[in-house]
């Protein structure tokens, strides 16, 4: 196998590989290599697959083999029903550029950490308001954001869940208005359904006085199982209980950099060609569903859990 990439704001250790992959029971490389080279081939086989294969690069099938848990069968299940779903959910993730994201950008920083948290090798993302910018926010365009940001994780990250926190230090009570229980369904249903990540936990900091509405607002949106994981911290040494004060940025007590300066390496990094590249290239992976005979679609996607149909947003 080769060595994983080196990427400055997804760091990998060499320890981190051994022991991601002992939690899949993902130790043997030549079954690791064999199993990559079975679905690689598979995919080209595909006919509703023949333009997102094109798109989707070799990294990413080892990335979507240990979100399937190092099964064969279940990484061709995800790479079909992930790109399914992104065709009937275009609004969430299709059709993105870095120019839609220049406002966002004046309103808050979505970052993941550079290191993964020691404890349970999860990838830390942090959401941190920037203060006097909050009437400014747009659901929609942040989730497009964060799946822009997850679609270019998956050429160099190599986590087995996920943890995210949310900094709620300057927002207004306003913010109720602006969370739609019903795209934030949908984006729940492509994150956990689609690509498959395993949310360790949310974590909510510098809590307001509404809080309460707030956490049923976004609890509508989650499932029972990820729902139970949302803790509204008391105190920053509260965090540090679950997540290393090694990895955390230093607002946060930790010894990491600050949000506001991996923001604008984030910036920098995805206005680069390869950058470029991959939010073009992740703008291709939906299937072709003219060249998908209609009883295999029905039979696999129309009897889901949650139906699309009634999720749709006017």
């Amino acid at each position: 196998m080769k060595t994983i990439q080196y990427h400055p704001l997804l760091q990998i250790t060499e320890d981190d590989i051994k022991k991601v992959r002992k939690f899949y029971n993902l130790e043997d490389e030549i079954m690791i290599r064999d199993s990559l080279e079975a679905i690689e081939e598979w995919c080209k086989k595909q006919d509703h697959l023949v333009n997102a294969y094109q798109h989707l690069h070799p990294n990413m099938f080892e990335r979507l083999f240990l979100l399937s848990s190092g099964s064969v069968e279940m990484t061709k299940m995800k790479i079909d029903k992930l790109f399914t779903m992104r065709g009937m959910m275009p609004e969430l993730c299709l059709n993105k550029s870095l120019d839609e994201f220049e406002n966002l950008s004046e309103c808050l920083h979505y970052v993941p950490l550079p290191k993964l948290n020691p404890a349970d090798r999860s990838r830390v993302m942090v959401t941190q308001v920037i203060s006097g910018k909050w009437e400014e926010f747009n659901l929609l365009s942040y989730m497009r954001y964060c799946y822009l940001v997850g679609e270019y994780r998956l050429h160099f990250d190599y986590s087995i869940a996920d943890r995210y926190i949310i900094d709620l230090k300057n927002i207004g009570i306003s913010i109720l208005t602006k969370l739609n229980p019903i795209v934030l369904k949908k984006g729940e249903i492509l994150s956990t359904e689609g690509f498959g990540t395993k949310i360790k936990g949310i974590h909510l900091l510098n809590a307001p006085s509404f809080v309460d509405k707030f956490v049923s607002l976004i609890k509508q949106g989650l499932k029972e199982k990820v729902a139970s994981r949302l803790h509204v911290h008391n105190s920053y040494e509260e965090l540090h209980n679950e997540i290393s004060k090694e990895i955390l940025p230093k607002e946060y007590g930790g010894d990491g950099p600050s949000c506001e300066k991996l923001a604008a390496q984030w910036r920098d990094t995805l206005k680069t060609k390869e950058g470029i590249k991959i939010i073009e290239d992740s703008n291709e992976l939906v299937t072709d569903e003219t060249k998908r005979t209609t009883s295999k679609f029905n039979e696999e996607y129309l009897g889901m859990p949650g139906s699309f149909r009634t999720l749709m947003v006017d």
